[in-house]
């Protein structure tokens, strides 16, 4: 979850303009400053305590992943392309 956490921060990042869409620039899609989305402080997106996204330990872990990461504050500061290029990631994995 971390590596897709941190694929779509910087996606966000490089391509959007407006700073409410910037995560450097809003503390609710920063990580580092909110714990509902970092996987150090947040046990449910954390692979290690979660066997269910962890890929040694759960078959659907991408799939697991793939539902987490919609659930979180992130999705919707996502464009749809954004989000394709999210799943497409998490899919090269």
């Amino acid at each position: 979850m971390y590596k897709l956490i941190n694929f779509a921060i910087n996606l966000m990042e490089k391509e959007n303009v407006d700073p409410k869409y910037l995560p450097s620039q809003n503390s609710t899609i920063n990580p580092t400053q909110n714990p509902d989305i970092d996987p150090d402080q947040n046990p449910d997106i954390n692979s290690t305590q979660n066997p269910d996204i962890n890929d040694t330990q759960d078959p659907n872990w991408k799939q697991n992943q793939w539902n987490l990461f919609k659930d979180t504050i992130l999705w919707e500061y996502l464009t749809d392309d954004q989000k394709l290029r999210c799943k497409e990631y998490l899919a090269s994995l």
